[in-house]
């Protein structure tokens, strides 16, 4: 089972609700999952926070969110629908039609062949150009590095957790 951030979590439980009605209120989201402590609330609320600025929720007025907005895909996603669109493409084609970091984008197509997912041709002397072989529905994710990412996270946690007892 893939892990779900609690972003994610508050996200997916704020729009069950709003489709039941046109605002939810913190107070709402918090039931909805099941929140019980003061420190948790205040996590939720940060969260909202953070997902009003992203554009994925609305703010009405205080602690009150309105329908969702349409959310701009983001750079992964906008790479998945050129790839689709061009079904091959080099990387400086790729990296002038995204306005993605050069370094981002090929890291992203290593995931794609890595994965099956697309192959790379290259000639002696000439750039390489990658292939559609799969067309999914949706984007790929890359999930290792999403694990890699948290055990960093949590080694960094101990590392602190550590250096303040002493």
């Amino acid at each position: 089972m893939a892990h779900c951030s609690f972003s994610r979590q508050v996200l997916d439980a704020a729009n069950t609700l709003l489709t039941v009605r046109n605002e939810v209120s913190t107070d709402d989201i918090s039931k909805e999952l099941n929140i019980q402590t003061r420190r948790d609330h205040k996590r939720l609320i940060w969260v909202l926070s953070n997902l009003k600025q992203a554009g994925r929720l609305s703010w009405i007025r205080q602690g009150v969110y309105g329908a969702r907005l349409q959310a701009k895909p983001d750079k992964r996603e906008w790479m998945w629908r050129v790839l689709r669109m061009r079904r091959r493409i080099q990387l400086d084609d790729l990296v002038e039609m995204t306005g993605v970091n050069r370094d981002y984008a090929k890291q992203w197509l290593r995931l794609l062949v890595k994965h099956g997912i697309a192959f790379k041709q290259q000639e002696p002397g000439m750039k390489g150009t990658w292939h559609l072989m799969n067309d999914l529905a949706e984007c790929p994710v890359d999930t290792d590095k999403a694990v890699r990412l948290r055990k960093l996270r949590q080694e960094k946690k101990g590392g602190q957790a550590k250096t303040r007892s002493m």
